[in-house]
């Protein structure tokens, strides 16, 4: 049995499912001050651990950016992934007024996921960059 939560994520279940990828680790204190300035967050549970988690980044008002959507691998392929989207498409419906921007960077091999829900792939040629700072 799945329990989900909203804007209720904090650092312990972030930094364990942060854990099941292959993403460079995060200090608590940097992954807490993130946490307090989500415009949104859902957390998935199944006897109270967490296997799967999403974020909203952004202006909250022209750009949004869904940030660390991650499925335990143990759970990956049962719909908890399609659970989290749908909650936060519904957060977007619900927040959007006019035009936006949402945006998000997905991992190779998962493009038809987040096609599903609407997103399309950037153009080859189409603008977009990033950098990351490491201290």
């Amino acid at each position: 049995m799945y329990t989900m939560k909203t804007n209720a994520l904090g650092v312990k279940d972030y930094q364990a499912l942060r854990g099941t990828t292959n993403w460079n680790p995060v200090p608590d204190l940097q992954v807490q001050k993130a946490l307090e300035h989500d415009l949104f967050s859902v957390c998935l549970f199944s006897d109270r651990k967490a296997i799967g988690m999403g974020r909203v980044i952004g202006d909250g008002a022209i750009y949004f950016y869904i940030q660390d959507l991650i499925v335990h691998p143990e759970h990956q392929g049962k719909g908890v992934g399609t659970s989290l989207m749908n909650t936060i498409e519904s957060f977007l419906d619900h927040r959007v007024q006019g035009y936006a921007f949402v945006g998000l960077m997905a991992a190779q091999g998962v493009e038809a996921f987040y096609k599903g829900f609407g997103y399309t792939k950037r153009a080859d040629d189409g603008p977009g960059m990033f950098k990351v700072i490491q201290k």
